[in-house]
């Protein structure tokens, strides 16, 4: 039997509801049953039953096809993670919780025992323990992406009540990164995700400027604007920067690179009804063209690669190419553009708009004559406690270099969504000295021409990938991987 997680101050009425019959959840199965229309999995883990908020709360996924394993049930869509005895999400993407509920068998029936309150959301927030904070010098959090809003968030529930004021160059919260090129719409509200509130978490966001310099002698960052403040400890969430084309013709304005909101809503806007090229085949440059396809003339795709996605290997590149061919335009491979005129000569069509997304750059410029050691490439090394070689200075996300011990793997740069939200929650607990509640394993998603999706766990910088089970007559496949050949 669960015990239910009450809302703090859920004054509400208690509700008692009948969900069905016991018979209907034999031990080591699962079931979804509806409540004023509000979906409740209950879970028989071999006569324990539990029971929780039926839909996943990072897109809306049903739970009932779940992996369930030792009061945990994983969402089967992109991998987000939740305790059933208490609802709290253990493991990423996503932000919120779910609720959990008292639920019995009584005389073969399944009783449902919750409030009227944590009915009517099928989401829950966790409230932090601290209620002050105290007159410390304040940590320093650069950057405003998923990853420094799950370290806020993370700090908070682990008790620290150190001031935090979070520096970002953006003029939005923290917002879902991910949907920019997988749904581009010219509606920047559609990307929220959890909105920080400086009244529950204790924090300050300073928009619209970004760090300079750091005097990590003084502890010193100082930022744009002109100002500089004094810090305890200094968080680097700096993510990456769109790299631009520098061959001749890229300075053009109908020339788009993609990065924050505003952006994906230039190029929606620019594309309707217009022949679209997008420079680039990995995984941003395929779901740009995806997400135009409704909207665009025609879109055009080029990679310089013999196949798209060359992270997942040529075989599951050639399938993917050869089942949505018909939808471009071209699809032209092995081209290393030299000047945007070759282009737009080759393709014999009036192009109006070009997106690249030739890659990303760490923007850590400001930071090259600092003790703060970066490896060849600028991105920030850190260890496992995401300590940088500076005294107080920590750095998580898209612009560092970590181990990942599970794959022995001494040092490398991951740049995903779940990873960095990942780094933000465990940088939450080891800044506060506390263990970590699990090792970082990367869960990788893409969802092409809405209705081929990719997913995978893991490195694949160590794997190699082979097609399985193909016939070439329809877009499904079996990918085994093969570590050390």
């Amino acid at each position: 039997m669960a015990c239910a997680v009450a809302a703090n101050f859920d004054t509400s009425p208690i509700v008692n509801e009948v969900l069905g019959k016991s018979a209907e959840v034999p031990p080591g199965t699962k079931k979804t049953f509806y409540v004023r229309e509000k979906p409740i999995l209950v879970i028989n883990d071999n006569g324990s039953l539990y029971a929780v908020t039926g839909i996943c709360t990072h897109y809306n996924s049903s739970l009932e096809n779940g992996i369930y394993s030792k009061g945990r049930i994983r969402c089967p869509l992109h991998g987000a993670c939740f305790n059933v005895r208490t609802g709290d999400i253990e493991d990423y993407p996503g932000f919120d919780s779910l609720f959990s509920y008292e639920v019995k068998d009584i005389n073969g029936d399944l009783i449902l025992n919750t409030t009227e309150k944590q009915l009517e959301n099928t989401r829950r927030t966790r409230k932090p323990t601290v209620t002050a904070v105290s007159d410390d010098v304040p940590i320093i959090v650069v950057g405003g992406g998923v990853s420094a809003a799950s370290f806020v968030e993370h700090a908070r529930l682990n008790g620290c009540s150190t001031p935090i004021t979070m520096i970002t160059d953006d003029r939005l919260p923290p917002y879902d990164r991910v949907l920019l090129s997988k749904v581009i719409k010219n509606c920047a509200k559609n990307y929220g995700i959890k909105q920080i509130r400086d009244t529950v978490d204790f924090l300050q966001i300073s928009q619209q400027r970004c760090g300079i310099d750091v005097d990590v002698a003084h502890r010193l960052v100082y930022l744009s604007s002109g100002e500089s403040m004094k810090y305890s400890k200094l968080v680097l969430a700096l993510g990456c920067a769109a790299r631009e084309l520098t061959i001749p013709g890229g300075n053009l304005r109908n020339v788009y690179t993609l990065r924050v909101v505003d952006e994906a809503n230039a190029i929606a806007e620019a594309s309707i009804g217009k022949h679209v090229v997008c420079i680039g085949g990995s995984f941003i440059g395929m779901e740009i063209a995806s997400s135009l396809l409704l909207t665009a003339a025609s879109v055009t795709v080029v990679c310089a690669t013999e196949e798209p996605l060359p992270a997942f290997g040529p075989d599951i590149g050639r399938v993917i190419r050869h089942n949505v061919y018909g939808l471009f335009y071209y699809l032209i491979l092995l081209l290393n553009l030299t000047k945007f005129n070759i282009l737009i000569k080759s393709l014999k069509i009036n192009i109006c708009n070009i997106c690249c997304h030739s890659g990303v750059e760490p923007p850590t410029e400001w930071l090259k004559n600092t003790s703060i050691e970066m490896d060849e490439r600028g991105f920030i090394k850190v260890d496992r406690l995401f300590r940088t070689t500076a005294d107080w200075v920590y750095a998580i996300g898209d612009v560092v270099s970590a181990p990942l011990p599970l794959w022995d793997i001494d040092s490398i740069n991951i740049q995903h969504f779940q990873t960095a939200q990942t780094h933000g929650q465990l940088l939450g607990y080891s800044i506060v000295g506390r263990p970590f509640p699990h090792p970082v394993v990367p869960f990788f998603w893409t969802v092409l021409f809405f209705e081929f999706g990719v997913r995978f766990a893991g490195m694949f910088q160590i794997f190699l990938f082979r097609a399985r089970n193909y016939d070439g007559s329809r877009l499904s496949l079996l990918s085994s991987s093969d570590k050390d050949g």
